[in-house]
């Protein structure tokens, strides 16, 4: 078909048409040599059909004159494909109807033509969780105003600047659709009609990619838009695009939590980051500039005396923020410490630990700019809460499809790839997968399906850094997130975990002084148990063992029942015959499970120092 003005009129140019027969359609006509078959007469030509009413349109041949005299015609013969439906279609190796010279003509549609291209085109490297500015171009070349322009993507990478937030936790990130956090309405905010792209306009669209993965990843995009004002179901196009990154390894993060010794409720949070930087020969300091912690139900504080705030800035033009360096194979571990919310709001609460200084003030309230910063998370925990639930949904209609196998006749091969190929269509499909989510009042990429108000107390951490990279000779600035997701403060239950649900601490004077002269020592220890679960019951047994350089007295071996989040303290006395060094800890935990019950011996060390006054 013509696909401007220009070739429309051409055609019509070449063509004769009669104005008073109503014509379908209108054929250019092409004047050819055609050589002797002595010398190779073969040629191809080329013409152009316009239709001119809607409908289906067939080609079923072509008409040609000789010398302007003689007129004949050829009919094509196309073979349409094998049949393999049936036995006897297979065996007589029957065709069907040949589609490629059928066309269905509607009327004038939208045509779009999308290109794709970095902010910075010079720097070359991409860095693992790296978050690159890019710029979106979406142009309409057809004849009709293209309305509902989505997009649906591969991986939840690309989260658009201009985001649709509404300050309501409940409601969906960056125009997201449905639960995958891959399938988003593009907003075209910059055309003449917010809502339209019309024929001939082109839009920018600005959005931030974040990669993740390693070695070279592939990025798959498929735009589904629709004409403006279309009947009911519309007529869809798509346009696809591909991008091909090649991933280098950055920054790894882990994260660790152990129960405060010395306040009920607290914990002390260790984040390891450790530099892997492999894409260039110099240069390969990571910085970082801020890490920041989303809960409902903890803030967080850095402990005094890590992190030097003048300790090694990258430059005052970033921001004016203070980072901290990493060096190329470095390792560091920053604590934390975790507080519960004594206060009775449910919004998620942003500590914003810096390094401008030691102590930082964590936010009760989320601002824009926290909420843009864990938009990436929470589309990583949408699209992987999608994956599991689109997983054990084919797992469960596998397994009763066997079961109704079984009970009946067995099908036929056909029969079975046809099942296939109907239910992987059926459950790729995000709006089908969706249907259980449309009565949810809470979106599964907002805020609140990250941080969820009756969830196990968790916290989700992101570290925010930057890094020099290169590209044409020149250096470039770039900035990146990493993230860890629910990370478990205080569990509901141990039925998943296998550690201890108990914390043990213990409160002793470790220095003692006495004249063993007259006699053995007696000093008192107290021990305390908590229970770490939050709505769970547990039931244990506590013993301590003997040692032969000191003695315990008092409850030493007992049995009791802890509830969520309750402690007991156990006063006991240790004697001691002469002066040393002494490792009291000899507490032993013994938990009831199913098959029997598990000990647990902690590795930790309470150290005496006993001294005889009369050796001073």
């Amino acid at each position: 078909l013509p696909s401007d003005s220009n070739e429309t009129s051409l055609a019509k140019a070449n063509t004769t048409v009669d104005e008073q027969s109503n014509p379908f359609f209108v054929v250019s006509k092409t004047a050819v040599n055609l050589a002797p078959a002595s010398a190779d007469g073969s040629m191809t030509v080329s013409l152009r059909i316009c239709p001119l009413v809607e409908g289906d349109l067939s080609i079923l041949g072509v008409r040609f004159s000789l010398s302007g005299q003689l007129w004949m015609q050829h009919r094509f013969h196309v073979p349409g494909p094998l049949l393999q439906d049936t036995q006897e279609n297979k065996s007589n190796r029957a065709r069907g109807k040949s589609l490629e010279l059928l066309s269905k003509i509607e009327p004038e549609m939208p045509s779009l033509n999308v290109s794709i291209a970095p902010d910075d085109i010079s720097q070359e490297t991409v860095l693992q969780g790296q978050t690159r500015e890019w710029r979106m171009t979406l142009t309409n070349v057809g004849y009709s105003p293209a309305s509902n322009i989505v997009l649906k993507t591969n991986s939840p990478w690309l989260n658009f600047k201009d985001s649709n937030e509404s300050g309501n936790e409940n409601s969906a990130i960056s125009y997201c659709i449905g639960p995958s956090g891959t399938l988003m309405k593009v907003p075209c905010k910059g055309g003449v009609d917010k809502s339209l792209l019309q024929p001939g306009e082109s839009v920018e669209i600005p959005f931030v990619m974040r990669t993740s993965g390693g070695g070279r990843q592939d990025f798959y995009m498929l735009f589904r838009y629709e004409r403006e004002g279309d009947s009911i179901p519309p007529r869809h196009r798509w346009t696809r695009k591909l991008l091909s990154v090649p991933v280098y390894p950055s920054v790894t993060m882990s994260a660790s939590l152990m129960s405060s010794y010395s306040t009920k409720g607290q914990h002390v949070l260790s984040v390891e980051l450790m530099n892997y930087r492999s894409d260039r020969d110099s240069k390969l300091e990571i910085y970082l500039n801020k890490i920041c912690i989303a809960s409902r139900h903890f803030k967080v504080t850095q402990l005094a005396g890590q992190v030097d705030s003048g300790r090694r800035p990258l430059s005052a033009s970033i921001e004016g923020q203070s980072s901290f360096k990493i060096g190329w194979q470095e390792r560091v571990t920053l604590h934390y410490l975790v507080v519960p919310i004594q206060s009775n709001t449910d919004q998620v609460s942003f500590s914003n630990l810096t390094f401008l200084s030691e102590m930082s003030v964590p936010e009760m309230h989320a601002s824009n700019g926290d909420k843009k910063v864990v938009e990436f998370m929470c589309r990583e925990k949408a699209h992987e809460s999608f994956i599991s639930a689109l997983h054990s949904h084919r797992i469960e209609k596998e397994r009763l499809r066997a079961e109704q196998e079984q009970k009946g006749q067995p099908r036929h091969v056909a029969q079975i790839r046809r099942a296939k190929t109907s239910l992987s269509e059926q459950d790729l499909s995000d709006d089908h997968v969706s249907t259980p989510f449309k009565h949810l009042k809470v979106h599964p990429t907002s805020l609140s399906s990250l941080c969820p108000s009756d969830a196990a107390s968790s916290i989700n951490i992101i570290c925010c850094w930057t890094a020099i990279v290169g590209g044409d000779g020149q250096d470039n600035i770039t900035p990146g997130q990493h993230h860890l997701r629910d990370l478990i403060v205080r569990p509901r239950t141990n039925e998943s975990r296998k550690g201890c649900p108990l914390v043990l601490t213990a409160e002793y004077d470790s220095r003692l002084f006495h004249g063993f002269e007259s006699g053995p020592m007696e000093k008192d220890l107290i021990v305390t148990i908590r229970n770490r679960l939050s709505d769970s019951d547990v039931e244990f047994e506590f013993s301590v063992d003997p040692r032969p350089d000191f003695d315990f007295l008092g409850a030493t071996s007992f049995h009791w029942s802890l509830s969520g989040g309750d402690e007991i303290s156990v006063p006991m006395k240790v004697k001691f015959y002469s002066a040393g060094v002494y490792n009291i800890q000899s507490v032993r935990l013994a938990i009831p499970q199913a098959g029997g019950t598990v000990p647990f011996l902690f590795p930790f060390q309470w150290d005496v120092v006993v001294e005889d006054i009369a050796a001073q």
